[in-house]
C-alpha cells in the first residue's frame, strides 16, 4: 500500500475518533445513563414489574407484526396507478417493524415506558445524592451536565436499572446485526458492546464502563435472534422456540415473552460491578464507600462468556485490553480492514492528551 494512503488512513481514522467524541459531547446527554444502585440504602424491597412490563413488550411485538402484515402501495408494471400488495411474511419488513417499536435510538421506548408508567414501582436516587455527585462534568460530560441516573425496578428476583431495557432493546438489535443474526461471529458482537462502553456509551462519557450493559446487551441478542429462531441461541447452543412464525403467509405470535428467560444477577450493578475509566474516579467512588457483591455473579451460566460479561474484582480501573486502541484493531480484523499500525498509536495518543486536559482543567477549577 502507498505511504499516502496509510497517512489518508490514518487521517480519517482519527478524524472518526475525534468526531465520534464531539459527537458524544453534543448528542449523548440524552443517551448514556447511569443507575446508582448503591445509595441510600438499606432498601425496601420493590414489588416484581416483570409482568406489566412483559405485557408491555408483547403490545409492541402485536403492533409491529401488525404493521409487518399490513399492506403496502406499489406501482404496477405499465400501470399509473397504485396496487396494494400483501407483505407475505417479510422476514425484512419484520425486523423493521419490531426495531421501530422496540428499538429506537437514544432512549427506548420500553425504558421510557418503565421510567414512566404509574403501574410499575421505581426507586430513584436524585444526582445530587448519587455516588456520581461530585463527578467533575470534564471527567464524566454526559452524567454530569445531564444529571440522568435511571431508575431501579425489579424484574422477578433481580433489581435492575431502566436503562438496561434500553441496553437490552436497542443495542441487542446492534449485536444482532453486527453478527449477521448470527450467521456470523459472535465476537462481534461482543467487541461492539466493548467498544461502545469504552467510547460513546461509557467510559469516555460518563466515565463509567459497565459491565452490566454488557450483559443486558448480550441477552437482547439472544431475544433478536428467538424473533424467528433461525440459529442456535448463543448461550446454550440448543435452538430456542421462536416467538414469531409465518403461517398462511401472515406472521403470527408463537410463544410469550418472559423476563425470566433473560434477566439475572449480571444486570445488577451492585453484583456485576462497572469499573472506572482513570484512577481518580475510582478513588471518588472510593469515598462513597461503595461495595459489590461480586460473590453473587452467575458464573456458572455464562461459562467462558463469563470473563467478557462479568466483572468478579469488583471496582476497578478499565483495563489497558478494553480501551478503544485495543478494541479498534480487533473490530477492523474482522471486518477484513487495513489500517497502519500507527494509526492505533495515534488514537491512543489522543486518549491520553484528552485525559491529561480533563486533568489540567479540574485542577484549575479547584
Amino acid at each position: 500500500m502507498r505511504a499516502d494512503v496509510l497517512r489518508d488512513s490514518t487521517v480519517r481514522t482519527i478524524l472518526r475518533y475525534l468526531c465520534g467524541l464531539i459527537l458524544c459531547g453534543l448528542t449523548c446527554l440524552s443517551l448514556a445513563a447511569e443507575v446508582d444502585q448503591f445509595s441510600g440504602q438499606p432498601f425496601t424491597p420493590l414489588n416484581d414489574s416483570s409482568a406489566i412490563i412483559e405485557a408491555e413488550v408483547e403490545r409492541r411485538i402485536d403492533a409491529a407484526i401488525k404493521l409487518a402484515n399490513s399492506p403496502y402501495p406499489r406501482q404496477r408494471p405499465q400501470k399509473v396507478h397504485m396496487m396494494r400488495r400483501r407483505p407475505n411474511c417479510d422476514v425484512e419488513r419484520l425486523y423493521d417493524s419490531l426495531r421501530w417499536y422496540l428499538a429506537r435510538p437514544v432512549i427506548g421506548q420500553v425504558e421510557t415506558f418503565a421510567e414512566q408508567s404509574d403501574q410499575v414501582e421505581r426507586r430513584r436516587i436524585p444526582f445530587e445524592q448519587s455516588i456520581y455527585r461530585d463527578f467533575a462534568w470534564q471527567y464524566s460530560p454526559s452524567l454530569v451536565l445531564s444529571q440522568r441516573i435511571a431508575a431501579v425496578i425489579r424484574l422477578g428476583g433481580t433489581e435492575v436499572g431502566t436503562d438496561k431495557l434500553g441496553h437490552f432493546f436497542t443495542e441487542g438489535a446492534s449485536y444482532f446485526a453486527a453478527t449477521q443474526r448470527l450467521q456470523g461471529e459472535l465476537n462481534a458482537g461482543l467487541l461492539f458492546g466493548e467498544w461502545s462502553e469504552s467510547l460513546y456509551f461509557g467510559a469516555q462519557t460518563t466515565g463509567v464502563f459497565s459491565y452490566a450493559d454488557l450483559v443486558a446487551n448480550f441477552q437482547g441478542l439472544r431475544f433478536w435472534n428467538r424473533i424467528l429462531a433461525e440459529q442456535p441461541d448463543p448461550l446454550y447452543g440448543t435452538q430456542p422456540e421462536a416467538y414469531i412464525r409465518c403461517e398462511n403467509k401472515r406472521w403470527q405470535r408463537a410463544n410469550d415473552f418472559l423476563w425470566a428467560d433473560y434477566v439475572d444477577d449480571g444486570w445488577n450493578e451492585s453484583i456485576n460491578c462497572s469499573v472506572l475509566r482513570t484512577p481518580a474516579l475510582l478513588q471518588q467512588l472510593s469515598l462513597e464507600d461503595v461495595r459489590c457483591s461480586p460473590k453473587r455473579l452467575p458464573k456458572q451460566r455464562y461459562g467462558e462468556l463469563a470473563e467478557r460479561l462479568l466483572n468478579p474484582q469488583g471496582l476497578a480501573v478499565l483495563a489497558q485490553h478494553l480501551q478503544p486502541e485495543a478494541l479498534l484493531p480487533q473490530r477492523i480484523h474482522l471486518r477484513s480492514w487495513a489500517l497502519p499500525p500507527e494509526a492505533f498509536e495515534h488514537i491512543k495518543d489522543m486518549r491520553e492528551r484528552l485525559e491529561l486536559w480533563r486533568q489540567q482543567q479540574v485542577g484549575e477549577g479547584q
